[in-house]
């Protein structure tokens, strides 16, 4: 007798690789996914909301014990435990259009040390910095606040703005070209770039450019970064003009193009993407691979979407290769903004609703757990 749950397990992993037969192609062009049977996936997980009544989470970073700070681009720092959530600190920042209180990063060694991404408004220019902060959430406040890296050009629109820790213990962040194209070529600038430093702002002795923080160039907007556990290979996704949305292999010192290319271009002057979606924007956030739960989805790569309104899942093998995707909770939940793994198993999933560029539904906006059944 096979049990519901095995039963699934194993129609899932059947219809995965079924899928992928015949597609392990050296790249995927837009519109590209394998036949997978998505309702089959998302049966191998529960939606629990854990919290409501968020205003814009941008992002989310969850400490061992399934708490979790989540900051929300109006300029607040919000501590959620056991369902509750509580203001730890309102910030005063530019927030205006895609603009405001954006990434955020725990420090892998210490939780009291928060990093944040934020935009401020300094002598009629937008610009953008990343300060390091100790977080008391029993009493409610943050200290020490320091500045780490500051002068990243600013906009209401192509802000960047993903935190996130390495394996290499560095800190990595994504920015956006500031709606001035010409500056992601610019090594001069840390406009459309992902930046490396350490976590005391320093600039690592290995960076690829001397004396720079600048990790790879010619984006336009990068959203979310992560690295696949097996190859330990890092991948970005990126807002694409129109459509031409992007999901990048990075590579030290590599140049992905913009403004001269935007999607697969075919030159040897820039990196092309491992996946180019096509002509239909899907606007792709925050991404994380998945650490635990079912080994169906193992390793895989989750994609929050704003305008796609679904989470991509992205099947990788172990060398790093990309095999195809899908789309999974299409029109659920709306806008999605991020996705991180949860110490208990699953993904959390950030809505984005009230943004000005959704429509708020019950409870917007709110995190949901998803739990591995």
């Amino acid at each position: 007798m096979v049990d519901r749950r095995s039963f699934l397990k194993l129609l899932a992993g059947l219809t995965l690789l079924g899928g992928l037969a015949g597609l392990l192609v050296y790249r995927f062009r837009g519109g590209g996914s394998p036949r997978v049977d998505v309702r089959v996936l998302e049966e191998l997980f529960e939606p629990v909301t854990l919290v409501e009544g968020l205003e814009v989470p941008w992002s989310i970073g969850v400490l061992e014990d399934g708490s979790m700070y989540v900051t929300e681009r109006p300029g607040r720092l919000v501590y959620v435990s056991r369902g509750s959530k509580n203001v730890i600190a309102s910030i005063t920042v530019a927030n205006v259009g895609e603009a405001g209180l954006l990434g955020l990063a725990v420090h892998p060694e210490r939780s009291y040390e928060v990093y944040l991404y934020s935009t401020h408004e300094v002598g009629g220019y937008f610009v953008n910095r990343v300060s390091r902060v100790k977080v008391n959430t029993s009493k409610g406040y943050i200290s020490d606040a320091k500045i780490v890296v500051d002068g990243i050009p600013g906009a209401v629109i192509h802000d960047g703005g993903r935190l996130r820790f390495g394996p290499d213990g560095m800190l990595y962040i994504t920015t956006g070209d500031a709606a001035r194209p010409e500056l992601s070529q610019d090594l001069g600038s840390l406009a459309g770039k992902i930046l490396r430093i350490e976590d005391d702002g320093s600039i690592p002795h290995d960076n690829p450019f001397p004396d720079n923080p600048i990790y790879s160039y010619g984006h336009r907007n990068p959203q979310g970064i992560d690295w696949h556990p097996p190859s330990g290979m890092l991948f970005s996704t990126e807002h694409g003009p129109v459509g031409r949305d992007e999901l990048n292999i990075i590579k030290p010192g590599g140049n992905y193009g913009w403004p001269y290319v935007a999607g697969i271009g075919g030159s040897d002057k820039y990196l092309d993407p491992a996946i180019d979606f096509g002509p239909t924007s899907i606007a792709p956030s925050g991404s994380s691979f998945a650490t635990t739960g079912p080994k169906e989805v193992l390793n895989h790569l989750f994609i929050a979407c704003l305008r796609g309104e679904g989470l991509v899942n992205v099947g990788v093998d172990p060398d790093g290769n990309v095999l195809g995707y899908s789309m999974l909770y299409k029109n659920v939940y709306g806008r999605l903004r991020d996705v991180v793994p949860h110490p208990e198993g699953g993904l959390l999933v950030s809505t984005s609703n009230r943004d000005g560029r959704g429509t708020p539904r019950k409870g917007d906006d709110k995190i949901i757990h998803l739990k591995p059944l």
